[in-house]
């Protein structure tokens, strides 16, 4: 039923994207870049969840979402579920004020890397998407296992620096951005993004 509704999910992406052109109307072309968020659920996200710039991740997250919906970018949740037989499903559950809305997809993982056993490769193809905007929790962990599995699959990986957390105060994010940052990935603050232009650049420019 999951998959079903996951399915549906993305094929009325899809048909939205789709309706302009069928009507004859100019298409704008869908958004090539999503907001991926990662493991931001009650279970691992407690008050000591801070960003580099002690801000509660959650809060950090849930406005730059807001901003990414408004431009017609996908947010995809990434939430963890291996551990159901040691936490409730409200525990699992993503952290207020984080919400899946109508037109966000959300995948459900088993392993610290979020494209191992999961659709979330085959739902970014369907949509065309080639460039994540990543963020979440923990830093080190899923954030950083994600970020692998993200460029092994031949996606564009872009980490949001102040909005993911490992949890000591931001410092655990701090040193990830510096390895990420030594290994030549793009690493940017919240405050430099353009939605509208990660929104508007063609596959010849985006890397892929």
């Amino acid at each position: 039923m999951k998959r079903l509704v996951r399915t549906l999910t993305v094929l009325g992406l899809l048909l939205t994207a789709m309706a302009p052109s069928l009507l004859g109307e100019v298409q704008t072309p869908p958004c090539r870049a999503a907001l991926l968020v990662i493991d931001v659920q009650k279970a691992w996200v407690g008050s000591y969840a801070l960003t580099i710039d002690q801000v509660p991740v959650q809060d950090k997250i849930a406005g730059i979402a807001e901003s990414a919906r408004l431009a017609g970018m996908t947010v995809v949740f990434v939430v963890d579920v291996g551990h159901r037989d040691q936490f409730t499903d409200e525990e699992l559950e993503l952290v207020e004020p984080l919400a899946v809305l109508d037109g966000d997809l959300l995948v459900e993982k088993n392993y610290q890397n979020g494209f191992i056993g999961t659709s979330l490769k085959d739902d970014l193809r369907e949509l065309g998407i080639t460039t994540l905007l990543i963020t979440g929790y923990a830093s080190h962990e899923c954030v950083a296992k994600t970020v692998g599995g993200a460029r092994v699959m031949g996606f564009k990986a872009i980490i949001i620096a102040d909005a993911h957390s490992g949890g000591l105060g931001g410092s655990r994010a701090r040193q990830q951005n510096e390895y990420w940052e030594g290994i030549g990935l793009q690493v940017i603050q919240s405050t430099e993004l353009d939605f509208a232009a990660f929104c508007s650049t063609p596959a010849a420019e985006d890397g892929t």
